[in-house]
Formats: C-alpha cells, structure tokens, sequence
C-alpha cells in the first residue's frame, strides 16, 4: 500500500511586501489606518469601517505611485478592474489581510494579468462606506512598471 504524504500547505505570507516605488506610497502608510469593527443592530450583521490615519488622510485626491500584487476579479486574460495586495495572495477564499492591505484599483485601459509585483499610478480615493469592506481605490489608474 503505498504511503500518502500531506500535500505543501501555501500560508499566506504576510511579511512580504511589494518593493516602494521611488517617490512612491508605501504599504506601511496604507496600514496606519485601523479597521474598526461594529454591529449593526437592527440586522445584527457585523461591518468594518475605516478610521484613516492622518498620512493617508493628506493621500486624500492625490496622483499617487504603489506597487502591488495583482489579484483577478474575473477569469480573462486581461484586466482593466482588480485588487492590488501589499502582499502576493495566494488564494480568494482564504484571505486572512484586512481591508488596508490591499486596494480597489480600475484601470484606464485592460493590462495582461501578472503574478509579480506591478506599479500603478492613479489617483487615490478613501472609500468612506460604514458597511464597506474597500477602504481604497484608485479608478484613474495606468501601470508604471514590473518588478
């Protein structure tokens, strides 16, 4: 009978980000927010909502440079609406980051989907929503470059 050995677990790592781009916004700004969690009492439904910190607040409007890690909103090849992680995810249904590790990014025209760090530019909006579980987005947005 032949021995069955558990196949590699992929954890989620955390501790890897994507390179600032010179002149660029950093993650680490990006998770000075808090996410704060409430209930809401008439459906009894928990909810996050953002409590910016002041560097993202002067972010506010601004063109700004990130570099991330491409997560498909859809099967094509191309995508012109995607999520951006701090850190590459490995996997939809088992995200354990919270909503200031990643951004909500539209794209200005459709790009190939990548598996390494991309740069986008575009300007930063604070997703203001108390039921929302996206904290940033970038609806301008056109790529810089790859890492």
């Amino acid at each position: 009978m032949p021995i069955l050995t558990p196949a590699p677990v992929f954890a989620h790592d955390e501790d890897i980000f994507a390179p600032v781009p010179e002149n660029g916004l950093s993650w680490e700004v990006l998770m000075s927010s808090d996410a704060i969690e409430w209930t809401d009492e008439a459906t009894g439904t928990q909810h996050l909502r953002p409590a910016y910190s002041a560097e993202v607040v002067a972010q506010r409007g601004k063109k700004v440079t990130v570099a991330g890690f491409m997560m498909a909103t859809t099967e094509a090849a191309e995508q012109d609406h995607f999520l951006l992680f701090a850190s590459p995810p490995d996997c939809l249904f088992h995200m354990t980051v919270g909503p200031t590790r990643f951004i909500e990014v539209r794209m200005d025209k459709p790009i190939a989907l990548r598996t390494g760090a991309i740069t986008i530019t575009g300007h930063l909006e604070l997703v203001d929503q108390p039921k929302g579980g996206v904290f940033y987005r970038i609806s301008d947005g056109h790529t810089v470059g790859t890492h």
